[in-house]
Protein backbone atom coordinates (compact mmCIF):
# COMPACT_ATOMS: atom_id res chain seq x y z
CA UNK A 1 0.00 0.00 0.00
CA UNK A 2 1.70 3.64 -1.15
CA UNK A 3 2.29 5.85 1.27
CA UNK A 4 0.86 9.31 0.93
CA UNK A 5 2.94 12.41 0.00
CA UNK A 6 3.57 15.15 2.80
CA UNK A 7 4.31 18.40 2.54
CA UNK A 8 6.36 20.71 4.91
CA UNK A 9 6.77 24.75 5.72
CA UNK A 10 9.92 25.42 7.10
CA UNK A 11 9.78 28.91 9.03
CA UNK A 12 13.06 31.21 9.62
CA UNK A 13 14.00 31.47 13.53
CA UNK A 14 12.36 34.44 14.78
CA UNK A 15 15.68 35.71 16.12
CA UNK A 16 16.98 36.54 12.35
CA UNK A 17 14.23 39.27 11.71
CA UNK A 18 15.11 40.50 15.18
CA UNK A 19 18.91 40.81 14.09
CA UNK A 20 17.79 42.67 11.16
CA UNK A 21 15.81 45.35 12.91
CA UNK A 22 19.01 45.86 15.39
CA UNK A 23 21.60 46.87 12.92
CA UNK A 24 19.17 49.00 11.23
CA UNK A 25 18.02 50.55 14.17
CA UNK A 26 22.16 50.52 15.46
CA UNK A 27 23.02 52.17 11.75
CA UNK A 28 20.75 55.07 12.36
CA UNK A 29 21.27 55.89 16.03
CA UNK A 30 25.76 55.80 14.32
CA UNK A 31 24.54 58.41 12.01
CA UNK A 32 22.62 60.36 13.72
CA UNK A 33 24.85 60.46 16.22
CA UNK A 34 27.93 61.32 13.60
CA UNK A 35 25.43 64.14 11.98
CA UNK A 36 25.12 66.08 15.85
CA UNK A 37 29.00 65.95 16.20
CA UNK A 38 29.50 67.23 13.13
CA UNK A 39 27.03 70.07 13.71
CA UNK A 40 28.90 70.31 17.39
CA UNK A 41 32.42 70.64 15.40
CA UNK A 42 31.45 72.62 13.06
CA UNK A 43 29.47 74.94 15.06
CA UNK A 44 32.80 75.85 17.38
CA UNK A 45 34.84 75.84 14.25
CA UNK A 46 32.48 78.88 12.94
CA UNK A 47 32.90 80.48 16.29
CA UNK A 48 36.61 80.73 15.88
CA UNK A 49 35.82 82.08 12.34
CA UNK A 50 33.88 84.58 13.36
CA UNK A 51 35.63 85.76 16.41
CA UNK A 52 39.02 85.16 16.27
CA UNK A 53 40.80 88.62 16.45
CA UNK A 54 43.49 87.26 13.83
CA UNK A 55 40.62 87.09 11.26
CA UNK A 56 39.42 90.61 11.82
CA UNK A 57 40.07 92.90 8.52
CA UNK A 58 41.52 96.16 9.89
CA UNK A 59 39.92 99.37 7.74
CA UNK A 60 42.24 102.33 6.61
CA UNK A 61 43.79 103.51 9.27
CA UNK A 62 42.58 107.25 8.40
CA UNK A 63 40.77 108.42 5.10
CA UNK A 64 43.30 109.22 2.18
CA UNK A 65 45.50 106.32 3.44
CA UNK A 66 45.46 102.40 2.63
CA UNK A 67 44.77 99.46 4.34
CA UNK A 68 47.58 97.08 3.78
CA UNK A 69 44.95 94.33 4.45
CA UNK A 70 42.63 95.81 1.82
CA UNK A 71 44.07 96.22 -1.77
CA UNK A 72 42.19 97.65 -4.51
CA UNK A 73 43.27 96.49 -8.58
CA UNK A 74 42.07 98.82 -11.62
CA UNK A 75 40.62 101.10 -10.06
CA UNK A 76 41.73 104.74 -11.90
CA UNK A 77 38.86 106.66 -12.15
CA UNK A 78 37.35 104.90 -9.60
CA UNK A 79 38.11 106.41 -6.33
CA UNK A 80 39.42 104.40 -3.04
CA UNK A 81 36.70 106.22 -0.97
CA UNK A 82 33.98 104.81 -3.48
CA UNK A 83 35.56 101.29 -3.14
CA UNK A 84 36.04 101.61 0.53
CA UNK A 85 32.14 102.76 1.16
CA UNK A 86 30.77 99.45 0.16
CA UNK A 87 33.09 97.52 2.49
CA UNK A 88 32.61 99.98 5.54
CA UNK A 89 30.23 97.12 7.25
CA UNK A 90 33.04 94.76 7.04
CA UNK A 91 35.78 96.80 8.40
CA UNK A 92 36.71 95.63 12.24
CA UNK A 93 34.70 92.08 11.62
CA UNK A 94 35.98 88.98 9.87
CA UNK A 95 36.74 88.14 6.69
CA UNK A 96 34.66 84.70 7.10
CA UNK A 97 31.62 87.10 7.54
CA UNK A 98 31.89 89.32 4.02
CA UNK A 99 29.27 88.31 1.82
CA UNK A 100 31.77 88.15 -1.08
CA UNK A 101 28.34 88.36 -4.12
CA UNK A 102 26.59 90.96 -2.58
CA UNK A 103 29.58 93.33 -2.23
CA UNK A 104 30.19 92.36 -6.32
CA UNK A 105 27.27 93.59 -6.96
CA UNK A 106 27.12 96.73 -5.23
CA UNK A 107 30.40 97.69 -6.52
CA UNK A 108 28.71 96.83 -9.98
CA UNK A 109 26.70 99.65 -8.85
CA UNK A 110 29.49 102.47 -8.95
CA UNK A 111 28.71 104.00 -12.43
CA UNK A 112 32.35 103.53 -13.76
CA UNK A 113 32.60 100.16 -12.56
CA UNK A 114 31.74 96.96 -15.21
CA UNK A 115 33.21 94.65 -13.71
CA UNK A 116 34.61 93.48 -9.97
CA UNK A 117 35.81 90.71 -8.00
CA UNK A 118 36.40 90.22 -4.82
CA UNK A 119 38.54 87.34 -2.92
CA UNK A 120 39.48 86.61 0.77
CA UNK A 121 42.74 86.15 1.59
CA UNK A 122 43.52 84.57 4.97
CA UNK A 123 44.36 84.91 7.08
CA UNK A 124 42.59 89.02 7.33
CA UNK A 125 42.60 90.62 3.53
CA UNK A 126 40.49 91.25 1.05
CA UNK A 127 41.57 92.25 -2.53
CA UNK A 128 39.14 94.25 -4.73
CA UNK A 129 39.52 93.69 -8.79
CA UNK A 130 37.77 96.26 -10.83
CA UNK A 131 37.41 96.50 -14.51
CA UNK A 132 36.21 100.00 -15.64
CA UNK A 133 33.62 101.29 -18.21
CA UNK A 134 35.73 103.15 -21.08
CA UNK A 135 33.98 106.12 -21.96
CA UNK A 136 33.25 106.61 -25.94
CA UNK A 137 31.98 110.48 -25.66
CA UNK A 138 30.81 113.53 -24.04
CA UNK A 139 26.94 113.83 -23.37
CA UNK A 140 25.12 116.03 -21.69
CA UNK A 141 23.65 115.07 -17.96
CA UNK A 142 21.10 116.55 -15.73
CA UNK A 143 22.24 118.43 -12.77
CA UNK A 144 21.15 119.77 -9.63
CA UNK A 145 18.26 121.89 -10.03
CA UNK A 146 17.51 121.36 -13.39
CA UNK A 147 20.84 122.60 -14.44
CA UNK A 148 22.70 120.51 -17.45
CA UNK A 149 26.11 119.81 -17.18
CA UNK A 150 28.72 117.53 -19.03
CA UNK A 151 29.03 113.98 -18.71
CA UNK A 152 30.74 110.95 -20.09
CA UNK A 153 29.01 107.71 -21.55
CA UNK A 154 29.88 104.19 -22.51
CA UNK A 155 29.40 101.56 -25.33
CA UNK A 156 26.82 100.56 -23.39
CA UNK A 157 24.73 103.97 -22.64
CA UNK A 158 25.45 104.05 -19.04
CA UNK A 159 26.40 108.18 -17.84
CA UNK A 160 29.66 108.02 -16.33
CA UNK A 161 30.13 110.74 -13.75
CA UNK A 162 32.63 113.92 -15.16
CA UNK A 163 34.06 114.49 -11.68
CA UNK A 164 36.00 111.09 -12.31
CA UNK A 165 36.20 111.42 -15.66
CA UNK A 166 39.84 113.04 -16.24
CA UNK A 167 41.13 113.84 -20.24
CA UNK A 168 39.80 111.69 -23.27
CA UNK A 169 39.83 112.10 -26.92
CA UNK A 170 36.60 111.13 -27.80
CA UNK A 171 33.87 113.07 -29.87
CA UNK A 172 30.37 115.31 -28.38
CA UNK A 173 27.28 112.86 -28.79
CA UNK A 174 24.02 114.46 -28.62
CA UNK A 175 20.67 113.38 -28.93
CA UNK A 176 21.12 111.16 -25.72
CA UNK A 177 18.87 111.40 -23.14
CA UNK A 178 18.81 110.13 -19.49
CA UNK A 179 15.00 109.80 -19.59
CA UNK A 180 15.42 107.04 -22.08
CA UNK A 181 16.17 103.27 -21.37
CA UNK A 182 19.14 102.42 -21.45
CA UNK A 183 19.00 99.86 -24.28
CA UNK A 184 17.96 102.91 -26.51
CA UNK A 185 20.62 105.02 -25.21
CA UNK A 186 23.00 101.87 -25.92
CA UNK A 187 21.38 101.51 -29.38
CA UNK A 188 22.34 105.38 -30.26
CA UNK A 189 25.71 104.89 -28.87
CA UNK A 190 26.25 101.56 -30.93
CA UNK A 191 25.32 103.79 -34.06
CA UNK A 192 27.51 106.37 -33.36
CA UNK A 193 30.72 103.63 -32.78
CA UNK A 194 29.73 102.46 -36.35
CA UNK A 195 30.11 105.68 -37.70
CA UNK A 196 33.10 106.24 -36.09
CA UNK A 197 34.79 103.17 -37.17
CA UNK A 198 33.68 103.74 -40.83
CA UNK A 199 35.00 107.22 -41.22
CA UNK A 200 38.62 106.36 -39.93
CA UNK A 201 40.89 109.29 -40.14
CA UNK A 202 37.93 111.36 -41.76
CA UNK A 203 36.55 111.01 -37.61
CA UNK A 204 39.55 113.92 -37.09
CA UNK A 205 37.40 117.22 -38.01
CA UNK A 206 34.12 116.13 -36.88
CA UNK A 207 33.57 118.03 -33.08
CA UNK A 208 29.94 116.24 -33.02
CA UNK A 209 27.74 113.56 -33.44
CA UNK A 210 23.63 113.92 -33.45
CA UNK A 211 22.43 110.67 -32.64
CA UNK A 212 18.60 111.69 -31.89
CA UNK A 213 17.73 110.00 -35.30
CA UNK A 214 19.37 106.47 -35.62
CA UNK A 215 18.58 106.40 -39.08
CA UNK A 216 20.13 110.04 -40.30
CA UNK A 217 22.89 110.89 -38.32
CA UNK A 218 24.29 114.03 -38.48
CA UNK A 219 28.03 115.12 -37.65
CA UNK A 220 29.51 119.19 -37.25
CA UNK A 221 32.29 119.31 -38.81
CA UNK A 222 34.72 122.89 -39.46
CA UNK A 223 34.54 123.90 -42.51
CA UNK A 224 36.33 127.65 -43.53
CA UNK A 225 36.47 128.11 -39.95
CA UNK A 226 32.88 127.48 -39.18
CA UNK A 227 30.77 124.89 -38.04
CA UNK A 228 28.68 122.99 -40.81
CA UNK A 229 26.16 119.89 -39.97
CA UNK A 230 25.95 117.19 -42.64
CA UNK A 231 23.62 114.72 -42.59
CA UNK A 232 24.61 111.29 -43.19
CA UNK A 233 22.01 108.85 -43.09
CA UNK A 234 22.54 105.56 -41.70
CA UNK A 235 25.09 103.74 -43.99
CA UNK A 236 27.97 104.63 -46.39
CA UNK A 237 29.54 107.38 -43.93
CA UNK A 238 32.82 106.65 -45.30
CA UNK A 239 31.85 107.49 -48.95
CA UNK A 240 29.09 110.41 -48.53
CA UNK A 241 31.62 112.05 -46.12
CA UNK A 242 34.95 111.66 -49.02
CA UNK A 243 32.06 112.89 -51.40
CA UNK A 244 31.69 115.95 -49.20
CA UNK A 245 35.38 116.99 -49.44
CA UNK A 246 35.77 116.03 -52.88
CA UNK A 247 33.45 118.84 -53.58
CA UNK A 248 34.45 121.45 -51.28
CA UNK A 249 35.68 123.87 -53.43
CA UNK A 250 32.11 123.88 -55.24
CA UNK A 251 30.10 123.68 -52.02
CA UNK A 252 32.42 127.39 -51.00
CA UNK A 253 31.56 128.91 -54.51
CA UNK A 254 27.97 127.53 -54.90
CA UNK A 255 27.03 127.16 -51.20
CA UNK A 256 29.28 129.51 -49.33
CA UNK A 257 26.42 130.10 -46.73
CA UNK A 258 24.87 126.80 -46.25
CA UNK A 259 24.78 125.53 -42.24
CA UNK A 260 23.68 122.13 -43.23
CA UNK A 261 24.08 119.75 -46.35
CA UNK A 262 22.33 116.73 -47.04
CA UNK A 263 24.81 114.18 -48.16
CA UNK A 264 22.73 110.90 -48.59
CA UNK A 265 21.85 111.14 -52.58
CA UNK A 266 24.62 109.67 -54.15
CA UNK A 267 24.44 111.91 -57.24
CA UNK A 268 24.47 115.40 -55.28
CA UNK A 269 24.94 117.40 -52.10
CA UNK A 270 21.51 119.53 -51.08
CA UNK A 271 21.46 122.74 -48.63
CA UNK A 272 18.29 122.26 -46.26
CA UNK A 273 16.98 125.48 -45.71
CA UNK A 274 19.11 127.63 -48.06
CA UNK A 275 19.59 128.36 -51.55
CA UNK A 276 22.39 127.69 -54.01
CA UNK A 277 24.37 130.91 -55.68
CA UNK A 278 23.95 131.27 -59.02
CA UNK A 279 26.59 132.94 -61.45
Amino acid sequence: MARRGSAELVLPAPQSGRKAGLRYVLVSLIILLSLILLGIAWSRVEQFLVSDSRLMLPGPPEPGIESPNFRIEGAVHVSPQQVERVFARDFGRSVYLCPISERRHELRGIDWVKEASVSRIWPNQLVVRVVERTPVAFVQMPGARNTMRVGLIDADGIFLSPQHGGKFNVPVLTGVLATEPELVRRERVQRMLRLQRELGSLMDKVSEVDASDIDNLKVTELFDGRAIVLMLGNQNYAERMQNFLNTADQIRQRMPDAAILDLRLPDRITAVGGKPRVD
